[in-house]
């Protein structure tokens, strides 16, 4: 097993034969870079890109979307929930449109909805290179059901790759 096999999760190496080893992995840091994709760009996939940074940041690269980004002030109980339950900053973050971003960039790209799902591939992102969350939005909600959420994701995070702890 060279070092790229053990760099990349098997899902995405299953990902990589199915379309005939076309999947280009960043070759200066040998890291798969990821985008999560939900509505607002202020909730889940805030909580996913800052928690994967944090959990899983050696092997992967991350980033967020939105396909309705809000303002940068709606995306306060993510930012507050990192920050508490996990000791993360992300007050920089700034919510952007996934429309505006070049996707053939990223080796996988994670729709944190339906709708996401739906707008990505509209965008041109084969199914080979997506996945589809299905997580609550905790929009509008209370800190705990953000907690919940931030914990759902952690979860997911831990079988993006299976030996997550940097804890």
């Amino acid at each position: 097993m060279d070092t790229f096999d053990r760099l990349v999760p098997a899902s995405i190496l299953r990902a990589i034969e199915k379309v005939g080893g076309a999947l280009s992995i960043s070759s200066s840091a040998r890291r798969v870079k990821v985008l999560f994709v939900c509505t607002g760009n202020t909730c889940r996939s805030v909580l996913a890109e800052y928690l994967g940074q944090r959990f899983c940041g050696d092997d992967f690269a991350f980033e967020s979307a939105g396909i309705r980004p809000q303002r940068a002030a709606d995306a306060e109980n993510a930012m507050h929930i990192l920050k508490t339950t996990f000791g993360i900053d992300a007050s920089e973050h700034q919510p952007r449109d996934v429309r505006g971003l070049d996707l053939t960039r990223f080796d996988l790209v994670i729709a944190i909805e339906n709708n996401a799902a739906t707008v990505v591939r509209e965008l041109g992102v084969p199914d080979s290179r997506l996945q589809v969350w299905t997580i609550r939005d905790p929009w509008g909600g209370d800190l705990t059901e953000y907690e919940e959420t931030a914990l759902e994701i952690r979860k997911r995070l831990a079988k993006l790759r299976p030996a997550v702890s940097k804890e």
